[in-house]
């Protein structure tokens, strides 16, 4: 025997499928833009050692560590939405989402500064390898906040 589902149950049914799906990507997100603040991380060291130039050696250790730094953002907001998706409870849900909404808050505020800094340290640099990680960081940093806003 053939069941028929009537309009509203399968517009339900639609919906509650684009929301799903759209929910369960946004931990992908997050971690690849971990991967992605890693990788930078990487190269900013890499050409730390490889540079002997005390200005160029600032700019590369500020760069590494705020790689590194973003990349545990991204690392702890795809945790908290990795869970948030796979939470069936609603009391369980409304707890990981209030906590989700601390570190948003919390992760969002540095932000500005950080583009800020990081585009007037590189903007100008002569190093084209420094100005292009440089902006690559930059980049990241404000895919991983529009990432973030978006939750």
């Amino acid at each position: 025997m053939r069941h028929r589902f009537p309009p509203s149950c399968v517009l339900c049914l639609a919906l509650l499928a684009a929301f799903a799906t759209q929910a369960q990507g946004a931990a992908k997100h997050f971690r690849v833009s971990y991967e992605h603040f890693n990788t930078c991380a990487s190269k900013a060291a890499d050409l730390y050692f490889k540079t002997n130039q005390a200005g160029e050696k600032n700019i590369l250790s500020h760069l590494t560590a705020i790689s590194a730094i973003y990349a545990e953002k991204a690392y702890v907001v795809m945790n908290i939405v990795d869970i948030l998706e796979h939470m069936a409870a609603k009391r369980d849900r409304a707890f990981v989402m209030d906590r989700l909404a601390e570190v948003k808050r919390e992760t969002l505020a540095g932000v500005p500064q950080d583009v800020k800094l990081l585009a007037d340290l590189v903007e100008n640099h002569e190093n084209q390898d420094i100005r292009d990680l440089g902006n690559q960081v930059v980049n990241e940093i404000r895919v991983f906040e529009r990432n973030t806003e978006n939750l």
